[in-house]
């Protein structure tokens, strides 16, 4: 059966859960955009997980380092396996957009998470990103490479998908006080994804 859902993608994966925790390719294949975050925050130090999926393998590779992760997403059945495999973890079933957590972290990642969000939503998103990044703290997320919205079919489910243009994403980093670090397009070595890592300045 096909689901169109643009504004509660995470429904979705409560239908796919299980074809999506086979079907992640746990590869590591994104470990030099994850190295490089290790490498510019302090060992030990808190990892924000927006849309933290079944924590395979983001969150695995960051706890496995020592760091403290904080995981959310609103698919509960993802939120039941995180808890499972990682019970020691915060682990929070919510839709990104409405978290407000009393802390600051490191790191925030939103990696193949951001991207189904609707594109006024992804703009509204750089003010918690601020709000949630200590100073000098990393913020990485993944995007699409050209402005423009578009469905897939994933595990019998259609997702919705949405970017903002190149520019624009230069231009809100710039607005919350981020300075890009690294921004990839399509990456083949990490299956084709669009990669933005940046800091707060």
């Amino acid at each position: 059966m096909t689901k169109r859902n643009k504004i509660k993608v995470y429904e979705v994966y409560d239908e796919i859960v299980h074809w999506y925790d086979n079907a992640r390719t746990k590869s590591l294949m994104e470990s030099e955009y994850l190295n490089l975050i290790v490498n510019s925050i302090p060992a030990g130090g808190s990892i924000l997980d927006l849309g933290c999926g079944t924590g395979e393998p983001i969150a695995r590779f960051f706890i496995e380092k020592g760091f403290k992760v904080t995981g959310v997403d609103g698919s509960k059945k993802m939120i039941e396996l995180c808890k499972k495999r990682f019970p020691s973890e915060q682990w929070i079933v919510s839709d990104m957009r409405q978290i407000n957590l009393p802390q600051q972290f490191d790191a925030i990642l939103a990696w193949h998470s951001f991207f189904h969000l609707d594109q006024d939503s992804q703009r509204q998103m750089f003010k918690l990103f601020t709000s949630h990044a200590k100073p000098n703290g990393i913020l990485a997320f993944t995007s699409g490479y050209e402005e423009g919205e578009e469905w897939s079919m994933n595990g019998g489910q259609e997702l919705y998908h949405a970017s903002l243009s190149t520019s624009e994403y230069e231009n809100l980093l710039k607005a919350a006080s981020f300075k890009v670090l690294v921004h990839t397009i399509r990456d083949p070595k990490c299956g084709e994804a669009t990669v933005w890592v940046a800091q707060r300045v």
